[in-house]
């Protein structure tokens, strides 16, 4: 499955599962923003998750909101947000303030990115 969510000149999201223990989900997360780029891994609950894709579901219908996901093991976090022109900005930050690297980033997409997040997402729970 290809687990890029956007890739453009400038910017790229990928996120590819690397392993499910006891309920929690591991998942390697990479950006691209501009000449900066960074990958990290990213753990989240199924049900958390579960709670972030209905929350990504309901800001594609509507085109407006936002939505966070945070990452367990640190402060790590991505937000998606909407707005009626079907722009998402998604923004956020990889590894955690506390690791030696760790990358803030925030760029526009459009709203097709949601579609391709909650496919990717749904198929991992």
């Amino acid at each position: 499955m290809d687990d890029t969510l956007i890739s453009t000149e400038n910017h790229c999201l990928t996120m590819e599962h690397l392993y499910t223990v006891e309920g929690y989900l591991t998942l390697s997360i990479g950006v691209r923003s501009g000449v900066f780029v960074g990958k990290s891994n990213f753990c989240i609950s199924e049900e958390k998750l579960g709670l972030f894709i209905q929350s990504i579901k309901e800001i594609n219908d509507r085109l407006l909101g936002d939505s966070r996901m945070d990452d367990y093991d640190s402060d790590a976090h991505i937000i998606f947000g909407a707005n009626k022109l079907g722009h998402v900005v998604v923004s956020g930050q990889i590894g955690g303030s506390h690791e030696e690297h760790s990358m803030r980033f925030k760029f526009t997409s459009d709203q097709t990115i949601l579609e391709g997040l909650v496919y990717l997402l749904d198929s991992l729970i």
